[in-house]
């Protein structure tokens, strides 16, 4: 076999592959090139997050009793009516604990959790597709965060994974996903425009505000980075119209976590303090006050016998800090506290005149902080519809802050809408009905209950430390 033999078979046999392989050549070269506009990739990309996140957010429905809006001469506002609520929530474990704001499911007597399990249509329906429906029930809430702790029985629940929002920043990217107006998985797109923002409370904690849309039902939504990553719980808005003016507020996700563990690890979660306030250095108080700062945060009250008092702090002492931690506002000195237990001990930093000091406190239960009665309350089964009336019972705090009566059943709230005109108003104590003295709200509903319309009714109540008798004729 010829050197030149060779050269010549090896010519035309990639002369043959050439003609066989032309074709796909031609056709390939004729193909339309994928596109790399990176709009295009976005919007792929941000598809993607959303279908991730969403079947992690669930819709919240509430029936129950609520406070009204409308207005009665004495009352304080604590008008109850019936109210029909719906809000968000997130999954928060897949065995269905779920978070949602405590606005949402307040006095609800039923409280439903849907999840969408609705899929587009060239989804291979491997399960059912739809709508899916459970009782829950709420375990814990702490008021001061607005949050709400639910539990249903399902398990492997999406969970959204959790972003550090510490490290978010004004401009950034997010999502608000929930409900508005009861329209599952509703998504829209904004930038964080503030970190750490205040709400005017000296007890709530700071938010992020967003501008992404934010409308009612939004509430215990998910606000999520670009990375489908837990940024914040949507909380409320400030608006002139009742929609969105891109004033949105979400609880950063690490609050929402730290209050998650603990409502449920034990059941609830009371702030604890040391009996200390604090509020804002503003140049207008420097001045008046001869402070050394015109900056920080000044002590404006140190409960006598309190802890802070029993360290040795003093009103007009500056805060400068809580466990080597700065704090600039009321709100994280209040936020400092949500990780400790009652006996925990806590070091502040403080500036008075122009020495700093360091001093050691210890922490208290905030349960004996005194709070609404409509708080702790079983609505419904306190209701005295005869006096139009939710009930409470008489307890030792109550005893101690200078109520005369040992015994009778305290005013809570009264009914939206009621007809009953008995001249009762929220705070008064209930001493007896027609001459028969009540020990419990029980005793008030067995008593009244009896009542047909027409009927003298003459109760016996304590009012601002003074004994009076309110008459009227039952309905």
């Amino acid at each position: 076999m010829t050197k030149d033999w060779m050269i010549e078979n090896r010519a035309s046999v990639l002369l043959l592959g050439v003609l066989l392989f032309a074709p796909h050549l031609i056709a390939q070269k004729q193909r339309p090139a994928v596109s790399m506009d990176p709009l295009d990739h976005l919007s792929a990309s941000l598809a993607q997050m959303v279908a991730k996140v969403a079947p992690a957010i669930v819709r919240v429905e509430a029936v129950g009793y609520s406070e009204s809006n409308q207005d009665d001469e004495g009352s304080e506002n604590h008008l109850l009516s019936k109210s029909e609520n719906v809000g968000s929530g997130i999954v928060f474990d897949a065995d269905g604990y779920i978070v949602t704001n405590a606005h949402v499911v307040k006095g609800a007597k039923r409280v439903e959790v849907i999840l969408d399990r609705t899929r587009p249509l060239n989804y291979p329906l491997r399960e059912p597709d739809g709508e899916e429906s459970f009782e829950a029930k709420v375990i814990a809430t702490f008021a001061e965060a607005d949050i709400s702790l639910l539990k249903i029985a399902a398990t492997g629940l999406q969970v959204l994974p959790l972003a550090d929002s510490s490290k978010i920043e004004p401009g950034q990217l997010v999502f608000a996903v929930g409900n508005p107006e009861g329209l599952n998985n509703s998504v829209s797109m904004g930038i964080v425009s503030a970190v750490a923002r205040e709400t005017g409370s000296d007890i709530s904690p700071v938010y992020i505000q967003t501008d992404a849309a934010i409308n009612p039902g939004s509430s215990g939504g998910a606000l999520v980075d670009i990375h489908g990553r837990l940024v914040g719980m949507t909380s409320f808005i400030l608006t002139e119209g009742g929609g969105s003016d891109g004033l949105g507020f979400a609880l950063p996700s690490g609050v929402v976590s730290l209050i998650y563990n603990k409502l449920r690890s034990d059941g609830h979660l009371y702030a604890c303090d040391i009996g200390l306030n604090v509020q804002r250095v503003t140049a207008t108080m420097a001045r008046g006050l001869r402070l050394s700062s015109k900056v920080g945060l000044i002590v404006s009250d140190v409960v006598p016998a309190g802890p802070a008092e029993v360290a040795g702090i003093r009103t007009q002492d500056i805060l400068l800090s809580v466990d080597g931690n700065p704090v600039t506002t009321a709100a994280q000195f209040v936020m400092s506290f949500y990780a400790k237990s009652p006996g925990d001990r806590v070091e502040l930093k403080l500036l008075r005149e122009s020495r700093s000091f360091t001093v050691t406190v210890s922490v208290r239960s905030g349960e004996e902080n005194a709070r609404d009665p409509l708080e702790q309350l079983d609505l419904q089964g306190n209701m005295v519809g005869q006096l139009g009336i939710v009930a409470a019972p008489l307890d030792r705090k109550r005893r101690a802050a200078g109520v005369r009566s040992s015994f009778g059943v305290l005013v809570a709230g009264k009914m939206a809408n009621s007809d009953v005109r008995s001249g009762l108003a929220v705070g008064d104590l209930i001493r007896s009905v027609n001459g028969t003295g009540v020990q419990s709200v029980d005793d008030l509903q067995s008593v009244v209950r009896r009542f047909t319309s027409g009927d003298a009714v003459v109760l016996q109540v304590e009012r601002r430390g003074r004994f009076r008798y309110l008459s009227f004729e039952a309905d």
